[in-house]
């Protein structure tokens, strides 16, 4: 089951993260999550880029999570914080940086 992160204290909670994975224009704490449901959140600071460029980016991700829900791994919650340029990034260069994020979270479990 898939999942969005919404809530603030949720976020907090990956100050506490001990695992991360790296990508050119991603970072990304992970955290357990309990029973076997994906969670992700998405963190686009104000200095990436304008809004319409941030929101370009959140719609890509949430469309990428909900096209791949089959392939992602169970028991795990991610927060994924752009870093510049990601804004920039088009579909495929998404999808790309995506599968690799999620081919390192496999092999880490």
């Amino acid at each position: 089951m898939l999942r969005r992160i919404v809530k603030h204290a949720e976020y907090q909670s990956f100050l506490n993260a001990v695992r991360f994975c790296r990508q050119p224009h991603f970072f990304v704490p992970v955290l357990a999550e309990e029973g076997e449901s994906f969670a992700y959140g998405i963190t686009i600071m104000s200095k990436i880029g304008k809004a319409v460029k941030r929101n370009r980016l959140k719609r890509r991700l949430k469309a990428w999570f909900h096209n791949n829900q089959d392939i992602l791994p169970r028991g795990l919650k991610i927060n994924l914080i752009a870093k510049p340029g990601a804004t920039d990034l088009d579909w495929t260069e998404v999808c790309r940086e995506m599968s690799g994020l999620i081919k390192s979270l496999k092999n880490e479990n």
